[in-house]
């Protein structure tokens, strides 16, 4: 199963995605931790790009975050299920 979760900041994103990679058993990768590295920096775009085309892969999958520039269109487009995270 592949899961792509996306929504607004602080909506519940990533408490959702560890829930659902619990639950199916399935890695999990959050966009924050590709974007970022330690102190908030960015992470060079080419490796980010590298770590989540790689992590697509594999057979299943939960992905958390909006950035569009990490496949974001391909993940779409392969996921078993689309979650909008969106507050009431």
């Amino acid at each position: 199963m592949k899961i792509a979760i996306l929504g607004y900041s602080g909506s519940g994103k990533s408490t959702l995605a560890k829930h659902l990679g619990k639950l199916y058993n399935i890695p999990i990768l959050y966009l924050d931790t590709v974007q970022f590295t330690d102190n908030w920096s960015l992470h060079n775009r080419n490796e980010a790009k590298e770590i989540v085309n790689e992590f697509m892969n594999n057979k299943s999958w939960v992905i958390d975050g909006n950035y569009s520039e990490f496949f974001q269109k391909e993940r779409l487009e392969t996921a078993d299920m689309i979650i909008y995270m969106n507050f009431n």
